[in-house]
């Protein structure tokens, strides 16, 4: 599951995500928790997640409580990442990196307003898009950041918060989720989430299933569940590697 050097990434992601996605694969979990504070930053080299004892990723991630309709112009609104450690010794330097794709391929950095929260405060988030009009958004933080750290066996819930400009366009949007822990210029693919879908709408539209809650899960959208999969094809993590460099 290591993510080597920037010439070699996709094919290893791609490897990566066909033998999780596999008959057999275990679901995500995640309970959720409180975060504990963390520590100061961590020496990169000194990085560790999991045992090494087992194939599968050491940590189990979800998406969970999100509307099922962003307003353009609205307020932030917010949902949770739960992150689970599966195994029987820390993980460290922890990184979400979320793909957001939408059918029309429309979307841009610009709109969206992201942030999420960790101790010592509320982080944006950076924005990037790929070469196939998917926006990256990774959990970089700066060097204010030094990434999620979850217990042997525990968890933690990362609240987010996300908004779309005025001028966002409309329509159906997936947001996948990969872990990436740190490790100086390279890193560890650690843990995915699968989709949450939404719709972006204008302030006038019906309402509709406003009030209801987002579906969650892998057969909830074709193109959605293979968001990580092209990204990783086309080398789109790249940009969150980069980012945390």
């Amino acid at each position: 599951m290591r993510l080597r050097k920037a010439l070699a990434l996709s094919a290893v992601l791609s490897g990566v995500l066909l033998a999780v996605t596999a008959p057999g694969a275990a679901a995500d979990i995640g309970t959720g928790g409180g975060a504990r504070p963390a520590p100061a930053l961590p020496s990169r080299a000194q990085a560790s997640c999991g045992d090494g004892k087992n194939t599968a990723f050491p940590i189990g991630a979800r998406i969970r409580g999100g509307p099922a309709v962003y307003r353009t112009g609205g307020g932030a609104q917010t949902w949770f990442l739960d992150l689970t450690n599966t195994t029987g010794s820390a993980c460290t330097a922890i990184h979400p990196v979320v793909v957001f794709t939408d059918k029309a391929h429309a979307l841009r950095p610009a709109h969206l307003r992201m942030e999420f929260e960790a101790p010592g405060g509320s982080f944006p988030v950076s924005l990037e898009r790929t070469d196939r009009d998917e926006i990256v958004a990774v959990f970089d933080g700066g060097d204010a950041f030094p990434g999620f750290s979850v217990g042997a066996g525990g968890s933690l819930t990362v609240k987010v918060r996300l908004a779309f400009s005025p001028d966002a366009p409309h329509g159906e949007v997936v947001a996948d989720a990969a872990l990436v822990q740190r490790k100086g210029d390279d890193g560890d693919w650690v843990g995915e989430a699968g989709g949450y879908r939404f719709s972006v709408e204008g302030p006038d539209e019906e309402a509709g299933e406003a009030g209801a809650l987002a579906h969650t899960g892998h057969r909830e959208w074709a193109y959605g569940s293979a968001a990580l999969a092209a990204l990783a094809a086309g080398g789109g993590l790249l940009l969150g590697a980069r980012r945390l460099r």
